[in-house]
């Protein structure tokens, strides 16, 4: 309160009384001229306490009445309302469901003071009843000592309400801000945590640290809550189900760029961070690198496409193996004929992909690769993103490998974020895990034309409907795809029995070129394939019904309405699952194959 209000203030509470002494004055001489003349006296005291009383009360009041004013009139009186030093904004979705927000856990102390020599047996006796974690070294010096000590940090509400409900004496709380999660696992790499202190560690508390910091706005993510419960709970499933070693989905909007969800199995729960191994807080989509396998193909076929060395129709004589010096590259399902680049990327031929990418030239190849970002980590805000491993030098060899998926290590974000250039009009676009603002314009580098991204949106279409996709197909929804099932690399060998089993998926594949259309990525680390999968561990049989279910789910959310398209011939598809199901089909012939690199 400034000095001019306080003197104010006085003057005014000055008059104030001088009013109400002159009234009472006023007052008492009218009782005096009144009992001169009337002479009952008792009724003279009655009225005259009644009007004392009636003036303490308005004295009250105008008291009151001018605290008040100078209240409002002095301002906050220094006190300041900015945000405490580690105080962070909330974190919401894409519509505002909470994600993240700041809580209060208290630590615990005792104040010997306040407690009986008597009393202190009994203190520490309900303290290790309603506290069994308590450190017993801490509680005991507390006990014995003669200052306050805190004995049980992060304590939360609830903890408090009961130990408080004992009535123990010399027990006190002091607050301590804390951040919450209040779905736990859901979405747990996607948001990230924080230290104790409040920075961000990972996820999108790492990434926008700044932007979270000391402020009052909730900060909106790219992330749809009900499409990440869905790509969770399907993912894990699916991981469970095949005692996998870990497995990854992702969600993005192709054209935007947007990671709508992301989910990594093993889990963890960041409320309590420090319960689970390291293996659990591994996000596998952004720190894991792997040989993809078959689904690369989406991104060789495409540059065959757009270098001019290829089309659709150009034909490729996969009826021998093809021989790379003492190296041998064969068709696991070996179709034994002439095909044309249709039908190499329906049946997943590494020799036809081989033979494309020949044609095309180390040069132009590895070009394509670098405009794609396949020689750096993923371009997205998190930082915890997996850099490759690359080639030492290219060759012949390591460019036909390359071209099947296998040679070079990426990171699943960074595959991802390769595809939908093929899938988007041609764009290359980062990844973001901000909600899109339309007021900006789209960042990206063409890397493709718009024919050549129709071309492929078509020929994965087909995968789905007659090639190697067939599981992963839902009515109506118009589902693009490709399977890969890759051999992992074990001590400087691939074993044939690890694999990554994968499915990418594209949503829906009509419409103009540029539209709005969503990729949904399904990777199962090591599967080891059960009744529902017939004993297989492949891409086509593991993978592909997974994103099937996924897309299933969350079309509604992302509002793709069901209709038919120009391939939808729903009797031709009933035959095709009939024939498969009987004695396995075009479909089929991927999955019922050994588990093979490239495939």
């Amino acid at each position: 309160m400034r000095y001019g209000h306080r003197l104010s203030f006085i003057d005014s509470t000055a008059s104030g009384f001088q009013w109400v002494a002159d009234r009472m004055w006023k007052v008492e001489h009218a009782f005096e001229r009144a009992n001169a003349v009337a002479s009952d006296r008792l009724a003279s005291a009655r009225m005259r306490i009644f009007f004392i009383l009636v003036a303490i009360g308005v004295i009250y009041l105008i008291v009151s009445g001018f605290a008040v004013k100078a209240a409002l009139s002095g301002g906050h009186g220094g006190v300041d309302y900015s945000l405490p030093a580690d105080a962070r904004a909330d974190i919401v979705d894409r519509n505002g469901a909470l994600l993240a927000t700041d809580i209060f856990n208290y630590d615990l102390f005792l104040e010997p003071a306040d407690i009986m020599a008597a009393d202190r047996p009994l203190v520490k006796r309900a303290l290790i009843q309603l506290l069994p974690q308590i450190p017993r070294d801490q509680l005991d010096s507390a006990l014995s000592g003669n200052k306050r000590m805190t004995v049980m940090p992060w304590l939360t509400a609830s903890d408090k309400a009961r130990i408080l409900s004992y009535g123990l004496p010399g027990v006190g709380f002091e607050p301590r801000r804390m951040r919450g999660y209040p779905l736990g696992t859901a979405g747990a790499f996607y948001i990230g945590m924080t230290e104790k202190a409040g920075k961000g560690l990972a996820g999108a508390e790492r990434a926008f640290q700044d932007q979270i910091a000391r402020s009052n706005t909730p900060f909106p993510l790219a992330m749809d809550l009900r499409v990440q419960g869905a790509l969770e709970n399907e993912v894990r499933n699916v991981a469970m189900a095949q005692s996998a070693k870990g497995a990854i989905g992702l969600v993005t909007n192709v054209r935007t760029g947007e990671v709508i969800a992301m989910s990594s199995w093993p889990e963890f729960d960041p409320n309590q961070a420090g319960r689970y191994a390291d293996n659990n807080k591994l996000n596998r989509v952004t720190n894991s690198v792997f040989e993809v396998g078959s689904v690369f193909k989406v991104l060789s076929v495409a540059i065959g496409l757009e270098s001019g060395t290829a089309s659709l129709n150009t034909t490729y004589d996969a009826r021998t193996p093809y021989q790379l010096g003492k190296r041998k590259i064969s068709d696991y399902h070996a179709e034994n004929r002439i095909m044309t680049l249709e039908d190499v990327f329906l049946v997943s031929s590494n020799i036809g992909t081989t033979l494309m990418a020949e044609s095309v030239g180390i040069d132009t190849m590895t070009k394509f690769y670098n405009s794609l970002g396949l020689f750096r980590a993923a371009d997205i805000e998190l930082a915890e993103t997996a850099s490759p491993l690359l080639p030492k030098k290219w060759s012949k060899d390591s460019l036909a490998s390359s071209s099947f998926g296998h040679g070079m290590s990426i990171s699943p974000l960074s595959y991802a974020q390769a595809a939908t250039a093929t899938m988007n009009g041609g764009y290359l676009r980062p990844l973001t895990l901000r909600k899109y603002d339309p007021s900006q314009p789209l960042k990206g580098e063409r890397v493709f034309s718009a024919n050549t991204s129709r071309q492929m949106l078509d020929l994965m279409r087909v995968n789905v409907l007659k090639g190697t996709g067939g599981r992963a197909n839902v009515p109506g929804l118009r589902v693009g795809g490709k399977t890969g099932s890759a051999e992992k690399v074990v001590g400087g060998r691939y074993d044939r029995t690890k694999i990554l089993s994968s499915f990418v998926a594209v949503f829906p594949t009509d419409g103009n070129v540029e539209d709005d259309r969503y990729m949904v990525m399904i990777m199962v680390d090591e599967p080891t394939g059960n009744k529902d999968t017939f004993g297989l561990r492949t891409g086509g049989f593991v993978a592909a019904p997974v994103a099937g279910r996924v897309i299933d789910r969350i079309a509604p959310f992302l509002n793709v309405a069901r209709k038919d398209d120009k391939f939808a011939d729903s009797e031709w598809v009933k035959s095709q699952v009939m024939k498969e199901e009987q004695t396995g089909g075009a479909a089929g012939a991927e999955a019922a194959m050994p588990a093979a690199a490239g495939h």
